[in-house]
């Protein structure tokens, strides 16, 4: 049984107690999602226990971009084009500290792979790419990302793993 739900921001989630411990997340998510929504730059969605519609248990975001394929494995890379390739972008994927550990982390990043594969019916995407901070490398490349020559932090899941 599903003891979340995950839907789009609404200001009616209190965002003032959210605390993923990582300073720069919890000010996106209290300040500056909505002028992002406003903007058309992103689309950011909430976590929220079933019993709770106020309380904010975690939240991504997506966006679309490009990367070069320079930046791709050359596994990956002989096979397209040398122009930019369009990828969808997983900006912030953050957890409140009390639902840490519980497999909520797993369960947001299934729903953004959900979200860009049904977009892909319509917009043509190569894959996903994360800018993973510290330690959540590892986390991405547990479900299949794969770290870009640029950068190791910098990590795509080709579309053919959520397609």
């Amino acid at each position: 049984m599903n003891r979340f739900h995950i839907r789009q921001f609404n200001k009616l989630a209190d965002r003032t107690e959210f605390d993923c411990g990582q300073t720069d997340l919890n000010d996106y998510i209290q300040h500056y999602a909505a002028q992002d929504i406003k903007r058309n730059i992103a689309r950011v969605f909430i976590v929220t226990p079933v019993d709770s519609d106020i309380t904010l248990a975690g939240f991504y975001t997506l966006s679309a971009g490009s990367i070069s394929c320079s930046e791709l494995p050359d596994s990956i890379a002989k096979k397209l084009q040398r122009y930019p390739i369009p990828v969808a972008i997983l900006g912030r994927l953050a957890v409140d500290l009390k639902y840490q550990g519980q497999g909520l982390g797993s369960i947001i990043l299934a729903d953004a792979c959900q979200r860009v594969a049904n977009a892909s019916k319509t917009l043509a995407v190569a894959g996903i790419v994360v800018y993973a901070k510290d330690s959540a490398a590892e986390f991405y490349r547990h479900f299949g990302f794969i770290s870009l020559q640029s950068n190791l932090n910098k990590l795509l899941l080709p579309s053919k793993y959520f397609t």
